[in-house]
């Protein structure tokens, strides 16, 4: 009940009947809603302020206030996850209370950066002559040979093997009486459900790959929460990636009789899960059935590789690999998997929120949808078994229509895809999930309870999209927003005039297709967001390329082939050359030669710039900027100023990312202070520098702590 309501109700009732007559048209009830309106505008000023006593729920400006009270020292705000001062403002007492404990060194380095964390004293791992009033029986000076799990883990933040006294910089040697380690894991993980793995073969011979595009990718482990801050972090606390020998152990206790449910990694939130059609359906494979093993190239003999003697086993896994094999004689008509990849952020089609203010709107003003999936009930007018159906139903419609295509799973859609966008129609094609859909009435669904996460499709094919020509002058053109879409092909704009098309969140698997815009479509407008794409080839002059916060990768040739064409990056990697009439960059890491037509219009700024290239005013870009400030060799400083990166294979965890031993120009000459390219946002720099700021109040006196980065 609102103030306004509380004043009516103090109003003598034949007041409110006399005003309620036509002739005094309200008056007093439009009075009282005036007074009640600033009345809740007060109320809702003092709810706040009692709020503002509270580090949970006060609002972002005063967490610094509360925090000089306490006396924290200020850190650098940085986005994403639990990096926030809030966090280490309201955890402040409990660090205190716990100083220069391991569980406060890593809940500390979790709240200011973001990134979990694993604390190791390497003073306790020394090879010394023990006390006997301080005996360690695990610390043998020799390891034992025999324990294939821990020799794994040698040089790992697991590693429990001693070492002799390294008399050296932490830098330079880890082990001495003095020295803390903190392993942190920078790539987050991502969770995908019930994606349909790739056989190797065709056809099929009983041997996948988990990612649906045939790639090796490594598995990860989903980390769980940590209890409380006097818990130190475990295996299962990490994202790390899963080893071979970690999971073929635990599988053999689950095989051996023990308990399932309380397995490390197959228990709680399994680490990956398969699902196998061998002639009534898809059924999970239980845990006891999996084994762990090694099945790289050349493939192993099914038979004897990998299977023991005995019955009960269904499949083998390989967690570096990304690969599973079943056993001989058993070739299931279909496979699903759910597993946890690492990436180093959101970028490309993944199960994560990609909500925008473009898509929000085009679904709260759509009048016609479909929903994609093959499990799906069958609803005419609503629902369609595979996105070629859905685009066939949407080229149908009248012009000026908006619509919506969600493909509501992670399946793979083979085959391309054909989109027609006339006149005056928008369409945004999107993965999403829609809670209870089969309650949905088909001739008016609820379409604002599409959620645009936790979902991402394959499509094993070209996207080709027309737009409608119309000769009406001042008819505003088709524009389409691809969301979330993982392709294994082109995405084409054929011959029309097509006014505006957006990626979002998609992938183009780069080697595998490109995005193409052929004749006609000159007053195109080209938008790609938070994307990893092959390369952009543009023939023609005419449409207008914006990209931020994405990777344009040419594998080995152009990566931007628009020689007639404005562009704009911000925030972009490209791996390959650039080829443009204008450009304006900022924030970019250009990893080949640029070649623009027009240099006396638009500046490359705060970017990575590789000699030779002919570019626009350049302000702030490398190496220029350390040309200037130094008198030393000018190649010696270019190969300095090389990017290095981490990987450039697509589907590594460290895709595209620059590398440590990239030069720290590189790292934190963006106009953010933070990489140049498209993790300029991750802030990795100020998320490191809160982590060393705070570590000197909290680190005990006399130790040293290295921060080791694990990912």
């Amino acid at each position: 009940m609102t103030i306004s309501d509380d004043l009516r109700n103090l109003i003598p009732a034949v007041y409110r009947q006399r005003d309620a007559e036509p002739q005094q048209g309200g008056v007093l009830d439009a009075l009282l809603g005036v007074l009640g309106g600033q009345g809740d505008l007060v109320a809702e000023a003092l709810a706040q302020l009692y709020d503002d006593w509270f580090i949970e729920t006060c609002q972002p400006w005063v967490v610094p206030y509360i925090g000089d009270l306490l006396g924290v020292r200020p850190i650098n705000p940085v986005s994403g996850g639990r990096a926030l001062p809030r966090a280490y403002v309201a955890n402040t007492l409990g660090y205190r209370r716990r100083k220069g404990t391991p569980a406060a060194l890593e809940e500390l380095a979790r709240d200011v950066t973001g990134w979990p964390a694993k604390v190791v004293e390497l003073f306790s791992a020394l090879s010394t002559t023990q006390h006997v009033n301080h005996r360690r029986p695990g610390n043998l000076q020799a390891p034992t040979l025999r324990n294939a799990t821990a020799l794994a883990a040698v040089d790992g933040p697991f590693d429990r093997a001693t070492r002799t006294i390294e008399a050296r910089s932490l830098t330079a040697g880890r082990y001495n009486i003095g020295n803390v380690a903190l392993h942190v894991w920078r790539s987050p993980t991502f969770r995908v459900a019930r994606v349909t793995a790739r056989p190797v073969t065709s056809p099929p011979d009983g041997r996948y790959n988990l990612d649906p595009t045939g790639l090796d990718i490594a598995l990860h482990n989903p980390p769980l929460p940590e209890d409380s801050i006097t818990s130190l972090a475990t295996v299962r606390h990490l994202p790390g990636p899963l080893a071979r020998r970690a999971l073929y152990d635990e599988l053999e206790v689950g095989r051996t009789g023990g308990d399932i449910g309380a397995l490390r990694y197959f228990g709680i939130d399994p680490v990956v899960e398969i699902f196998a059609d061998t002639g009534a359906g898809l059924a999970p494979v239980p845990p006891e059935e999996l084994i762990a093993a090694d099945l790289s190239d050349p493939p192993p003999n099914v038979t004897t590789g990998w299977r023991r003697p005995g019955p009960g086993l269904t499949a083998a896994i390989d967690p570096v690999l990304g690969r599973l094999a079943f056993r001989q004689g058993l070739l299931p008509d279909a496979v699903e998997v759910s597993y946890v990849y690492a990436a180093a952020d959101a970028l490309g089609a993944g199960p994560y929120n990609r909500h925008t203010k473009r898509s929000d709107d085009i679904i709260k003003a759509a009048t016609f949808v479909r929903a994609v999936g093959a499990e799906l009930p069958v609803m005419p007018d609503l629902t369609a078994t595979n996105l070629a159906q859905a685009a066939v139903a949407w080229n149908a419609q009248a012009p000026g229509t908006v619509g919506v295509l969600a493909i509501l799973d992670n399946a793979t859609y083979e085959g391309d895809v054909t989109v027609v966008v006339p006149v005056g129609s928008t369409l945004l094609v999107t993965a999403a999930t829609w809670p209870n859909i089969e309650q949905e009435d088909p001739t008016e669904p609820k379409i604002t309870r599409l959620q645009l996460d936790d979902r991402r499709p394959h499509v094993l094919g070209s996207l080709v999209i027309t737009g409608g020509a119309d000769t009406t002058p001042g008819k505003p053109r088709g524009e389409i927003v691809i969301d979330g879409l993982l392709v294994e092909g082109d995405v084409t704009v054929a011959a029309g005039d097509l006014g505006r098309l957006d990626l979002f969140h998609v992938t183009v698997v780069p080697g595998r297709g490109r995005v193409a815009v052929t004749a006609t479509n000159r007053d195109l407008s080209l938008h790609i967001d938070s994307s990893v794409l092959g390369p952009i080839h543009i023939a023609d002059e005419g449409p207008l390329v914006s990209v931020t916060r994405s990777v344009v990768d040419g594998t080995g040739a152009a990566a931007i082939d628009t020689a007639e064409c404005a562009i704009t990056l911000s925030e972009v990697t490209t791996l390959g050359s650039v080829t443009c009439r204008t450009l304006h960059a900022s924030d970019c890491l250009l990893r080949d030669i640029v070649t623009v037509g027009r240099v006396q219009d638009g500046c490359v700024r705060f970017s990575s710039v590789d000699h030779g290239s002919r570019t626009p005013l350049r302000h702030q870009c490398q190496p220029d900027l350390a040309l200037r400030r130094t008198g030393a060799d000018p190649v010696a400083i270019r190969a300095l100023l090389t990017p290095q990166l981490t990987s450039t294979r697509f589907g590594d965890a460290g895709y595209a990312v620059l590398d440590d031993r990239s030069a720290i120009e590189l790292r934190t000459g963006s106009s953010q202070r933070s990489d140049m390219g498209a993790y300029c946002s991750l802030l990795r720099p100020d998320r490191e520098a809160n982590l060393r700021i705070t570590l000197e109040e909290y680190l005990r006196v006399g130790l040293n702590a290295g921060v080791f980065h694990e990912s």
